[in-house]
């Protein structure tokens, strides 16, 4: 403060100095009253911009303290206010210097918690849009200051609000934008079940079933780590589906082997129901898998309702399977089984015509 007084003195005398030359006998020779008024004030004005200031803005760690206590005082009121000041105490106490490292010190200690608290108001509030930059920012400053806890509960923060925006933006049919916050998530914390499970959802919106399911099974396998038998579940039952609409459609399109493929597929994830087995029997007749034609066409059966009509056409494809392993007895018994309904005719020629069963 003393080395800062001195100096305003000096610049006093170097303007008295200077306007007294000007003022001297060899001017007032050669110049005019107008010209010397004019020259003073040039003179002025320079030394002022030159050295005074910077002195004019200097700041002092007096000033940096009194700045940390009315931004404390604020912090009462306005956290978010009490942060941007806090800022500003920064870089007074850049501005200052080593004297003011202890001060800084304790701001950097402040700051991360109370830009945390600025999100955790928002959050309070349920404004969740505003608070994902107040927890990037405080995710920001606790990287710069080493401040691992706030660290680690503003990425917490930051998981949860980056997958329910995305989870939002999905529902709004915005899958690409969902895909973005998914990503946001992600890049927190690549093992995130939910936010991989999510992001499984977005590409199946697209029609992408291959990085659907891409997602689906990150998501399966860092779920089982933790045990969350939810998201497991529901991953499971998401490729599953998929996969048997994918073989559905084959099996229309009389693409039989592919068929095959997509339905086991459904199968290893869990997925079983008698239509399924129907099909699956009816593709590997078609392949002449006769074994696994009779192998699918039982377990079909065991869930079907157990009446002759409905049993009907699991029989049938057993007894196609029979008489594919040129297994006459068994194809004509199961034949005989089928024969109801819709299947009557049909059963009725193999037997008479082409097996001639007694």
């Amino acid at each position: 403060m003393v080395f800062i007084v001195a100096k305003k003195i000096c610049y006093k005398f170097i303007i008295m100095y200077i306007c007294s030359e000007i003022c001297s006998q060899n001017y007032k020779q050669n110049l005019n009253k107008s010209m010397k008024k004019t020259l003073i004030m040039a003179f002025a004005v320079t030394i002022l911009t030159t050295f005074s200031v910077k002195n004019l803005l200097a700041q002092t760690k007096e000033d940096a303290a009194n700045a940390f206590n009315a931004a404390l005082e604020l912090s009462k009121t306005d956290m978010a206010g009490a942060v941007v000041k806090m800022q500003d105490v920064i870089k007074m106490c850049t501005a200052v210097g080593k004297d003011a490292d202890t001060l800084k010190m304790k701001v950097t200690t402040v700051l991360p918690v109370w830009q945390f608290n600025v999100g955790n108001n928002l959050m309070k509030d349920k404004k969740f849009d505003q608070a994902i930059p107040a927890f990037e920012k405080s995710n920001e400053f606790a990287l710069a200051y080493g401040d691992k806890n706030i660290k680690t509960k503003s990425e917490d923060q930051l998981e949860k609000l980056y997958t329910n925006k995305g989870n939002t933006l999905l529902k709004a049919e915005k899958a690409d934008s969902a895909i973005l916050y998914f990503d946001k998530t992600l890049k927190l914390n690549p093992e995130f079940s939910k936010a991989l499970y999510a992001k499984g959802q977005a590409y199946k919106k697209k029609g992408d079933n291959v990085k659907m399911q891409e997602n689906m099974d990150l998501a399966i396998a860092s779920a089982s780590k933790t045990n969350d038998t939810v998201t497991v579940k529901a991953a499971k039952n998401a490729i599953a589906t998929s996969l048997y609409t994918e073989g559905k459609t084959a099996f229309t399109k009389k693409a039989y082997a592919d068929a095959v493929t997509k339905l086991n597929g459904a199968l290893s994830y869990g997925y079983q129901n008698k239509e399924l087995y129907y099909l699956l029997a009816t593709s590997n007749n078609n392949l002449k898998k006769f074994d696994e034609a009779i192998d699918a066409a039982n377990l079909g059966m065991a869930m079907e309702e157990q009446t002759p009509d409905k049993l009907a056409r699991f029989y049938y494809e057993i007894a196609k399977a029979y008489e594919g392993k040129k297994d006459v007895g068994n194809a004509c018994i199961n034949y005989k089984k089928s024969a109801i309904g819709t299947f009557k005719a049909s059963a009725d020629y193999q037997m008479k015509t082409v097996l001639k069963c007694q």
